[in-house]
């Protein structure tokens, strides 16, 4: 849903603005048993609607006298009892939030102006405009009230958002022509898991793009949720789990791709850029998918792939078929050296040259090499041929018409080529990067990753981008936070991964001095510490509690950096590395040098206690990595003190003080040996990175999150001194 379209807010009262449930419910059922009826089904009819029509409907007999008379009576008993009546989860931060971007709102309510100014007043809550039963002649489900309060605002009621808890709001609400909010579970426009989301939401898309300082989280497609039970993870599983990441404080969610393939890389390797592939739920499926995470307020993005496709693409298909096929020029092609080998020396990620041959057939009476930097089934597109930007700038409006939200730009840097193809030099020493060969490592790779031309592709596709609203985020292997913020900014990509995390153990000294560069390198930088091409970051920082421990602190420290802070499934729950017992995987790079075999960061999330773990009903395409019932979302989400726990708790207080981020500066403070911290705008992170407590220092400013104390909140803030204990992380809000 479009948020910065809407231009009045309009809410129900009880149960969406006030929590009155448990006095509506007393005055029902008190009323219920004066007339000899059942309370349960006077309830089940009664919430959202006023007092006349549920007497009217439950005591047919009654004269009109007599059910004005009855509807008093209930009215006399609602006014009797406020005591325990109090503001809804978020109303506080919702309407400070209407308050700061200048929203106007109403509140639109069944009950009399008596009982209205009552519950409100004992929230805490005046409202600029009320709109009460007296001002109507037909309440809800009738749309007359809202129809006023947009009128009296001045407002077009195509431009208002109502919010509601209750089917007959939601009614009134849509037949005023009005777009709906609904709570409770309840099917609207968008869904709500409380008020403070909708004030997130609001706020973002009236002070900066919606995908800056957001919450992004990945979804590594297979290994997610398994909707049918044939062991393998689906678009249905993704949306089954939907309210986890709502719950959890995620904002955008990246799939890896769904789109036809032989699956020979998992995906990676497509048949058809414009469709959804079967084994994933097909096109129903993502329909589906996009329309209820939309509903949530949810972003989603799909994986664009297009360094390669698939041989069995039928551009591929035609290119080998002949020289003079249309298609031979999508591809890379070249004949073979003098001595019949390949073209030049360029290897592939998966082992061996980036060149196959490909048999002569029809009129051709000699092979060709073509290119793939990845597997043999994974041939190069041809950027420099026109025909393939504008196949693919198709393929992006094709997409965003159905509804991404933008793409992640797989390889982003590997799309072009030196058009001459000479031979890459051999490193001066092996690259640091993982998930490649030792062999692609000890080569410097010049001229077939990087080039210059490519940023005139990312160009083409921000215009395109642009003109949806939608997010371009790179997958760029530049570790030179300088040289990777050259691929963003205003007119190339809006953002792009910095890899230094991921490409790291735990080394407090050299993790600080890259989170300095990179956080002074630009603000379109997304933060990551985990992906499902390396080793899980709990694994490569020390593994189990220890490993776990220095994650959650680095989360504290990304969370607060510009830019946008990715997860990838399963990090919330602290998971290390799965095991796989040999034999048992399934990835091409691991079949080509075991050491760098992926699938321990790919195995299936554990949702809750049970056979498969809450992923599958049959039998899982990984093996669930020894996962325990301890490290399920089920167990997790009732344990304050858990990872999961941990990370929702810090991520909804980002939220709420998302409004204290609008500076992109990031500066380091000096708070005492041992403490690192890094101030902007008025938050500050205090963590302890090295493996030694601090010394007891002053509190700067009170500290609303700790990672070691679930009870330390914006409500119960931390003050005086502290002593940090190792890898323990404070959030503090200046004044």
């Amino acid at each position: 849903m479009d948020m910065t379209s809407v231009r009045a807010v309009l809410l129900d009262m009880d149960g969406t603005l006030v929590d009155s449930d448990a006095s509506v419910e007393r005055a029902w059922t008190t009323w219920s048993a004066e007339h000899g009826l059942d309370p349960a089904s006077v309830l089940a009819i009664a919430h959202g609607s006023p007092p006349g029509p549920t007497v009217r409907r439950m005591l047919p007999a009654l004269d009109d006298a007599a059910v004005a008379a009855s509807a008093q009576r209930q009215m006399d008993l609602q006014y009797e009892d406020i005591a325990d009546v109090v503001a809804a989860p978020g109303a506080p931060e919702l309407l400070a939030a209407l308050d700061r971007i200048g929203l106007p709102w109403a509140v639109v309510t069944s009950a009399d102006v008596r009982l209205a100014k009552a519950r409100l007043g004992a929230g805490g809550i005046e409202p600029p405009l009320l709109v009460t039963v007296e001002d109507v002649r037909r309440g809800k489900p009738d749309p007359e009230g809202f129809r006023i309060a947009a009128a009296r605002l001045g407002v077009d009621p195509a431009a208002c958002l109502v919010v509601e808890d209750s089917e007959p709001g939601l009614a009134s609400g849509r037949a005023a022509g009005m777009r709906t909010a609904a709570l409770r579970g309840l099917d609207g426009d968008l869904r709500l898991v409380d008020l403070a989301q909708l004030a997130r939401l609001l706020e973002r898309a009236r002070v900066q793009p919606w995908w800056r300082d957001a919450v992004g989280y990945q979804v590594y497609l297979p290994s997610f949720g398994d909707s049918t039970g044939n062991g393998w993870g689906d678009l249905g599983g993704v949306t089954a789990h939907l309210d986890h990441l709502v719950r959890l404080g995620v904002d955008v969610v990246w799939l890896t791709p769904f789109f036809v393939s032989p699956m020979r890389d998992h995906g990676y390797d497509i048949a058809d850029l414009r469709a959804v592939d079967p084994r994933f739920g097909g096109e129903e499926a993502l329909d589906e998918l996009l329309d209820q995470a939309h509903r949530r307020g949810l972003r989603v993005l799909g994986d664009l792939v297009v360094n390669h496709t698939s041989d069995a693409h039928p551009w591929f298909v035609a290119a080998a078929s002949s020289r003079d096929d249309p298609h031979r020029d999508f591809y890379i092609w070249r004949d073979p050296a003098p001595d019949g080998g390949p073209p030049n020396n360029w290897l592939s990620h998966f082992g061996g040259p980036a060149w196959t041959l490909s048999p002569a057939t029809g009129q051709d009476p000699t092979a060709q090499y073509y290119l793939h930097l990845f597997r043999p089934e994974q041939p190069d597109l041809n950027w420099r041929n026109p025909a393939v930007a504008a196949e693919v700038d198709a393929v992006l409006e094709h997409w965003f018409a159905r509804g991404l939200d933008g793409f992640r730009i797989d390889t982003a840097a590997y799309l072009v080529k030196h058009p001459d193809l000479p031979d890459n030099p051999e490193a001066e020493r092996p690259l640091a990067v993982a998930g490649v060969t030792e062999e692609w490592r000890r080569q410097e790779h010049r001229y077939d990753i990087h080039q210059p031309d490519v940023h005139a592709i990312h160009e083409r596709w921000r215009r395109v981008a642009d003109r949806h609203d939608a997010l371009l985020v790179g997958e760029v292997y530049e570790l030179d936070p300088v040289a990777l913020a050259r691929y963003v900014g205003a007119e190339r990509l809006h953002s792009s991964f910095w890899f230094g995390l991921v490409e790291s153990g735990w080394d407090p000294e050299r993790i600080t001095t890259m989170l300095d560069a990179a956080a002074a390198a630009s603000p379109e930088l997304a933060w990551v510490q985990s992906n499902h091409d390396r080793v899980r970051a709990v694994t490569r920082y020390g593994g189990g509690a220890l490993g776990r421990r220095r994650a959650m602190a680095l989360h504290v420290v990304t969370s607060l950096l510009p830019g946008t802070m990715w997860l990838y499934q399963g990090e919330e729950l602290g998971l290390d590395n799965g095991h796989v017992p040999a034999g048992s995987g399934a990835d091409p790079l691991g079949s080509a040098e075991p050491g760098q075999s992926r699938d321990g960061a790919r195995t299936p999330m554990p949702w809750r206690p049970g056979p498969g773990l809450g992923f599958t009903a049959g039998r899982p395409w990984l093996p669930d990595g020894d996962r325990t019932e301890a490290d399920t979302v089920a167990r997790q989400a009732v344990d304050p003190a858990s990872p999961l726990a941990t990370l929702s708790r810090l991520l909804r207080i980002r939220r709420a003080l998302a409004h204290r981020l609008a500076d992109q500066r990031v500066t380091r403070a000096e708070r005492g040996a041992g403490i690192t911290a890094y101030r902007r705008d008025g938050l500050e992170v205090l963590v302890t990175l090295g493996d030694e407590p601090a010394p007891e220092v002053a509190l700067p400013a009170p500290a609303v999150f700790d990672t070691d104390d679930p009870a330390v909140s914006p409500e119960h803030p931390r003050t005086g001194s502290v002593r940090l204990r190792p890898q323990q992380a404070l959030l503090l809000v200046h004044p």
